[in-house]
């Protein structure tokens, strides 16, 4: 499989633009050593003392985080314990529900050691002890796959049913065990979800537009399966080789999708391109990529998908020129939507989104080094460049501001856009970053799911998500392009504390839908892993 040819600049017939994106995947070079996170200053709430936890407490089911098991009933829980595998801590009692003998005990402090050499295990965990090396299993719901059950680190309404397993420890049920691991206030956990990203233009327009479903359809996806294995593509678009491709059928469950981030604490989209008024918006079918979306979808993303802050620094931007920028700054404004990356000047362009949640002032930064836009400058309209000095910028404002929490979104290829791993000039940006204080970063740009790395730092553990994938955006010629990840982040006040990966796929490469973790959804799952490291 040769290699195929850049598809900048080649002329295109309407299929061909619905579907081919900004240059074809080239080989991969080796990633490189990732930094090590470095301390900055970030503001917190004022401390509080710790409470003293009361007798029972909630114990958190957890497995290994590249476990695909999505969520555990409580017979699956008994039938663990039956046959001796369920992890439990030792010093706790566990009070509810009844379980058969469990077998030995393992010391609660060194249960993630456990889980992270053997991923498929399943232990029950004292809550303050939770971190992103073990994944929180939320006990099984009536969504599909489970979904939506009570959940200590999950969105709001999960987090909010009566959850069923409970622990005491000896004596009062205080002295054995540190009070911080068996302390949990719901209060302090809220949820970040981060879907890709996003133009409806080309495809989604098509279906909507050409087609006339409508837009709630590209925006109201549910669950899909697989036809069968994936198979060469028989019909690559010109100057693209010929990849592997899955076809995806729909399964019902409408909206099922979108409630992911929908129901998250904050969700976040990476917009790739313009927002035009209505009446002077037309899809692009036809000629070379000039992308954009009309103003009608951002009920969409409010109503369906909740968004909460939006990242603008994306190679399509320029699309439709300095009048594009401004009508896209101009929509997200009077929709209330905070937006960063873009602007009609740097100073604009660099300017931090701000959410408020669980008490804490979040701030979200952006910058791009995908070719093709603007670069804003002291006088030019456009986007914020990746840069060191707009990266220190950036992250400077926020915690002048009294950020609480910096996440960071580089838009990036490193030299392609079709890898999932690191390039050189990435870790470098990484690095940038770290000095400057983020504190986590969830990026984009790259159209395949790149990498989860986890890393060790002075304020907890530190995410990079290389990208989440193609939310909506129209290549579906590549399996890899076809299939992405919902990322959720779970978070105690600033603490990173759990990652859960969300597998999709494009149906008629214009409407997410959530697969199986366990059946299809395993593929880009898998390749996220094999690309990235979280043993730290």
């Amino acid at each position: 499989m040769k290699p195929p040819a850049s598809l900048r600049g080649i002329a295109a017939v309407a299929a061909l633009t619905l579907f081919v994106g900004c240059a074809a995947p080239s080989p991969s070079p080796s990633p490189s050593v990732l930094p090590t996170p470095t301390a900055s200053p970030t503001p917190s709430p004022t401390p509080t003392a710790t409470p003293v936890p009361p007798a029972a407490f909630p114990l958190a089911v957890v497995t290994g985080i590249t476990n695909p098991r999505p969520n555990i009933t409580l017979d699956e829980l008994g039938t663990l314990a039956a046959d001796g595998v369920l992890v439990v801590p030792c010093g706790v009692s566990i009070t509810a529900p009844t379980l058969p003998s469990t077998g030995s005990c393992v010391a609660p402090d060194l249960i993630r050691a456990r889980l992270q050499v053997q991923q498929d295990l399943v232990a029950l965990l004292p809550p303050g002890l939770v971190e992103p090396a073990t994944k929180v299993l939320p006990i099984s719901g009536t969504g599909p796959f489970g979904l939506f059950g009570a959940d200590l680190f999950g969105d709001p309404e999960s987090r909010a049913l009566p959850y069923p397993i409970t622990g005491s420890a000896p004596g009062d049920g205080r002295g054995a065990l540190d009070p911080a691991w068996i302390a949990y206030d719901s209060s302090q956990i809220w949820t970040l979800t981060a879907i890709g990203s996003l133009c409806a233009d080309r495809v989604a327009a098509y279906q909507a537009v050409t087609l006339g479903k409508g837009w709630d359809w590209p925006f109201n996806g549910g669950t899909a399966v697989y036809s069968g294995p994936p198979y060469l593509n028989p019909n690559p678009p010109p100057g693209i080789s010929q990849f592997p491709i899955v076809k995806a059928i729909e399964t019902g469950n409408d909206g099922v999708n979108a409630s992911i981030s929908r129901r998250s604490d904050i969700a976040l989209a990476d917009h790739k391109c313009p927002i035009l008024r209505n009446d002077v918006w037309a899809p692009n079918l036809t000629g070379l990529p000039s992308l954009a979306v009309p103003e009608t979808v951002l009920t969409r993303w409010e109503d369906l998908l909740g968004i909460d802050a939006v990242y603008l620094a994306a190679d399509h931007q320029s699309d439709r020129g300095v009048a594009g920028i401004q009508s896209t700054i101009d929509i997200l404004t009077e929709h209330a939507l905070p937006h960063t990356g873009v602007g009609m000047n740097l100073d604009q362009a660099l300017e931090p989104a701000y959410v408020t949640v669980a008490g804490l002032k979040v701030a979200f930064v952006n910058w791009n080094d995908v070719p093709g836009p603007t670069h804003a400058g002291p006088n030019t309209p456009g986007v914020a460049w990746l840069t060191e000095a707009n990266v220190q910028a950036s992250v400077q404002r926020a915690r002048a501001a009294g950020s609480n929490l910096v996440i960071c979104d580089p838009q990036w290829w490193g030299g392609d856009e079709y890898h999932p791993d690191l390039y050189a000039s990435q870790v470098t940006a990484v690095g940038w970053m770290d000095a400057a204080g983020c504190d986590q970063i969830i990026a984009g740009g790259l159209h395949v799911s790149g990498g989860l790395f986890l890393r060790s730092g002075p304020g907890g553990v530190s995410v990079i998500q290389a990208g989440p994938g193609n939310y909506m955006y129209g290549q579906p010629w590549w399996q890899q392009t076809q299939e992405g990840v919902i990322v959720e982040l779970a978070f105690r006040g600033t603490t990173l504390v759990n990652v859960r990966l969300h597998p999709y796929v494009m149906v008629l490469n214009a409407r997410p839908s959530l697969t199986d973790p366990q059946g299809d959804g395993h593929y880009v799952l898998e390749r996220i892993f094999a690309a990235g490291e979280v043993t730290y």
